[in-house]
Formats: C-alpha cells, structure tokens, sequence
C-alpha cells in the first residue's frame, strides 16, 4: 500500500461515518487531496496476476461510488483503503477508474 496516499485519507477510515458531520467534511477534503495527489503518479506498466480476478475490484468501485453519492465521505475513505490493500491499486484499470469517479464525485463538486 502506497503510505503518502493512505496517510492522505487513513484517519478518516470509517466505515460507519459515525463521527460528524465537520469530520465527514473533511474526510471530503481529504479525498480531494487523494485525487490530487492520485494524480501525479502513474499506473503500473506490468499486469500484476493474483488470485483474484481481473474485475475483483469493481464491487469495492461500487461501494465507493456508492458512498460518495450518499455524502458519506469517510466511508468512501475506508472503501479505498480497502481497494489499496487487497487489490494491485496502481493496474491501469483500477487506477484510472479511482481517479475518474472522483474526479466526477468528488473534484467537480468540491466547494
């Protein structure tokens, strides 16, 4: 797991969203930051092969949008810290849905 981007959105990790209203805020602002700094790596050139399958990914893709959509922004941190951890986060199709949904749900409604 790439630490500079869990360290990003790492303490607002709650499944629940049970902290508040201004925490959640700025789990938002977080997530900004994410996308921001998302945004100035790049996605891995060699397919990593696991266990999983190659479209593994997409029910966590789901529960983040999911999130998002629901204004529950710390629960769309710890969807992706879970994406981090279980699944090869920097595979070019992983890696540029991430960027694309929040570039939708997060940056073009960021205020």
């Amino acid at each position: 797991m790439d630490e500079k981007l869990y360290s990003i959105i790492g303490s607002y990790d709650s499944w629940w969203n049970d902290q508040g209203e201004e925490k959640n805020m700025q789990a938002k602002k977080a997530l900004y930051e994410f996308y921001l700094e998302l945004k100035k790596r790049r996605p891995s050139k060699v397919y990593e092969k696991r266990d999983m399958l190659h479209l593994s990914y997409l029910p966590c893709l789901v529960k983040i949008k999911k999130a998002l959509m629901e204004r529950k922004y710390m629960r769309a941190c710890n969807e992706l810290v879970s994406l981090m951890h279980y699944e090869p986060f920097f595979q070019k199709r992983i890696y540029y849905n991430v960027l694309k949904l929040l570039e939708t749900e997060v940056v073009q409604n960021y205020t």
